[in-house]
């Protein structure tokens, strides 16, 4: 198995990601919606057809860690709220600044990280030079906008 295709080590790609939302996350608000704003981003120049990236590999990669960061933003906040909100104890140690950082990133990674996994055990199976083959010829079908009849009017 090629190790650049393997989907444990590339969705690794995730935790680093989530590194990157960690310190946009305890930094500021505003860094953290311009890290969500950059993340859908990559969605839409996926979607697009935008080549971010050299490759249709590394494209496809980019897509797949914008999506596990996303839904593990999601899903990590969620289950820190489901099961990191503790009681009325009051009173409670203080965390440093460095074990609010690494908790965050816990986390955001844990969920992202099988996401990312998962999705890229689909990627592996997909045959990617063969679609954007289907999808050029599809995009030279479709060139210039429709023409209307002129009888239509």
């Amino acid at each position: 198995m090629n190790i650049y295709r393997n989907p444990f080590i590339v969705a690794l790609w995730a935790p680093i990601y989530q590194l990157v939302a960690t310190v946009a996350i305890t930094n500021d608000f505003l860094m953290m919606a311009i890290f969500i704003m950059f993340t859908l981003g990559l969605l839409g120049a996926y979607v697009s057809d935008f080549p971010v990236l050299s490759t249709l590999y590394m494209n496809e990669v980019s897509h797949k860690t914008a999506v596990s960061s996303l839904l593990g933003m999601l899903l990590g906040f969620v289950l820190f709220l489901a099961f990191g909100t503790g009681g009325d104890e009051g009173g409670g140690g203080t965390i440093s600044a460095s074990g609010k950082f690494m908790a965050t990133w816990g986390v955001l990674s844990l969920p992202a990280y099988p996401l990312m996994v998962f999705l890229l055990f689909g990627v592996n199976k997909r045959d990617l030079e063969a679609e954007d083959l289907v999808r050029k010829e599809k995009k030279k079908s479709k060139s210039g906008p429709p023409i209307m009849e002129k009888d239509g009017f």
